[in-house]
């Protein structure tokens, strides 16, 4: 490869076994592929530290919908925060637990406030906001609402 530089890594046994079976099972062909895009991953990542950035984004939150009160409670934070989340995508997982994927827009700061709040209500089991995006150019909303 042209404009590549080769570099050592080391590794214990046990991390490169497992780091072996997640890269095979992804569909990798290579350690040098996988070793790429998790640095570009993390790369990424550290651009997104910037809490005034404005940035497109995924929570993903699992919680279990016997819990008393959750439902109104998630309803009314994402009321709350429409100029937020442009689409909510809801699952039934099985009889206790439900998905709600939702899609997000506005400063980091913002979305990271969302996903803490979502994340503290009683019976949230899992709450994770992925970035998806940072906005180029001017600020503009996909979901405009009034």
């Amino acid at each position: 490869m042209e404009g590549v530089t080769r570099i050592g890594v080391s590794l214990e046994p046990e991390l490169l076994k497992d780091f072996d079976r997640i890269i095979s099972k992804k569909g990798y062909v290579s350690r040098s592929e996988a070793i790429r895009d998790l640095v570009r991953d993390s790369l990424a990542e550290n651009e997104w530290k910037n809490e005034r950035d404005f940035m497109y984004g995924v929570i993903v939150m699992i919680y279990d919908h016997h819990t008393t009160g959750i439902a109104e409670k998630l309803t009314d934070l994402q009321h709350g925060k429409m100029q937020n989340i442009n689409t909510t995508i809801h699952v039934h997982l099985d009889h206790d637990r439900c998905m709600e994927v939702l899609i997000v827009e506005g400063e980091l700061g913002q979305l990271k406030l969302i996903a803490n709040e979502l994340s503290s209500i009683k019976g949230v089991l899992r709450c994770k906001l992925t970035m998806a995006s940072q906005a180029t150019g001017h600020m503009h909303h996909i979901g405009v609402r009034h």
